[in-house]
């Protein structure tokens, strides 16, 4: 048994998910894991709620850099003295640079106890600067895409760990695996669009992750305008928050005619506190029968957990997309590169061949439905939250054995 110190997020969805689910596996391995987090879910549930250091500030686990990052590490924060001999951070480059080289104290104190630095790597041309960061603390990659990545500017490559999908609860209904909701059992396709209001005769569309700038919500519509035109019972719908970093999607879909507007969807979940319960997130997976991505990944959750639930899938082929879809769908080419604030490439999809690949879905019933077939079967076999606890108790051993 090792002491770790979980730097993530406790949300509900994204990197909350992955702190939860990673950090519970490696709690049923037995190891002694200890949660530094903001609280965004109110009252944490355990494991969680008997072994979180709760920081009660908008930046999160981020607000305490110097203050308090060396007492969490050396044990002076809790009650009884647990201090780790081994940390993992979850969080993107920026965000964890913050924290680790914020001061000559923290780079010490993050130096001094083997760090894994598990990270998200979404575009190319890495800055060769963030091999500073690594020279610290050990990146772990999501996805061969993101190895690759890294290795280019540090020379080495670092351990690979794909996130897992919780099979259990995304998964495709049915009359022997129903999902409840509310009293009532959802066997079908047919029974999911019932629950959101829609009928069965409908077609749709699906994305469910935020509306942010590498999302690209804007270069989707306009792949999928001309199909929706043509086919009028396709619906797009987007589980989203209306204004979010990406700009204000009602202003984005009132560039269409009125015919489209009325079947661009937003859900609004994500507007009301604590956004879609997990059952609901299913229910709107195996609803769809197509979902969408437009964005460069570090690995895309919400695309593993739509093919979970038998949707096929349409993405970007760059980043760590392909790795995840896999046989459950259809790659769209990148169109260009596109810059970031964060001094690498993102890429941006050819809008009109990604329309293509949507058509192509919906138009052939026996192609939908055999990649749709393979997603389950392809997420069980890749994707699983138990053998990344695995990987990373192996790697985080080795690293304490060889300190």
């Amino acid at each position: 048994m090792t002491r770790i110190m979980f730097l993530g997020d406790l949300a509900g969805t994204g990197f909350g998910t992955v702190t939860q689910e990673l950090g519970a596996a490696l709690l049923a391995l037995g190891e002694d894991v200890r949660f530094l987090s903001q609280n965004e879910l109110g009252e944490l549930p355990e494991p969680f709620a008997s072994r979180t250091y709760t920081v009660n500030d908008p930046d999160g686990w981020m607000a305490l850099k110097a203050v308090g990052m060396r007492g969490l590490l050396d044990g002076s924060v809790w009650a009884d003295g647990w201090h780790p001999e081994a940390a993992v951070i979850l969080g993107d480059y920026f965000a964890v640079r913050e924290v680790v080289m914020a001061t000559e104290d923290t780079r010490a104190a993050f130096a001094s106890v083997p760090t894994l630095h598990y990270v998200p790597i979404e575009g190319v041309d890495l800055p060769p600067t963030w091999k500073a960061l690594w020279d610290i603390v050990q990146p772990v990659a999501m996805s061969e895409f993101g190895a690759d990545q890294i290795e280019r500017i540090t020379g080495t490559r670092p351990p690979m760990v794909y996130h897992g999908v919780d099979t259990g609860q995304f998964r495709p209904v049915s009359g022997s695996k129903p999902l409840w909701i509310g009293g009532k059992p959802l066997r079908s396709k047919a029974d999911c669009k019932r629950l959101f209001g829609g009928d069965p005769r409908q077609r749709w569309l699906l994305r469910t992750d935020r509306h942010m700038p590498r999302k690209r919500y804007a270069s989707m519509l306009r792949g999928v305008a001309p199909v929706m035109a043509s086919r009028p019972d396709v619906y797009m719908v987007m589980h989203c928050r209306s204004f979010d970093q990406g700009g204000n999607l009602p202003d984005t879909i009132a560039k269409y005619p009125t015919a489209l507007q009325g079947r661009m969807l937003i859900t609004g979940f994500h507007d009301q506190v604590g956004g879609a319960s997990r059952d609901m997130l299913t229910a709107l997976y195996n609803a769809a029968d197509v979902y969408l991505s437009t964005s460069a990944e570090g690995f895309g959750l919400t695309v593993a957990e739509a093919i979970a639930c038998g949707t096929p899938a349409v993405g970007l082929d760059y980043s760590a997309v392909p790795e995840v879809i896999g046989p459950a769908g259809l790659l769209a080419p990148v169109a260009y590169l596109v810059d970031n604030e964060y001094d690498h490439a993102w890429a941006a999809v050819d809008e009109a061949k990604f329309g293509l690949a949507v058509a192509a879905l919906l138009d052939d019933d026996v192609l939908r439905k055999r990649l749709g077939r393979a997603g389950p079967e392809h997420v069980r076999t890749t994707f699983s939250w138990d053998r990344a606890a695995l990987a990373f108790a192996g790697i985080i051993n080795d690293r304490v054995r060889a300190a």
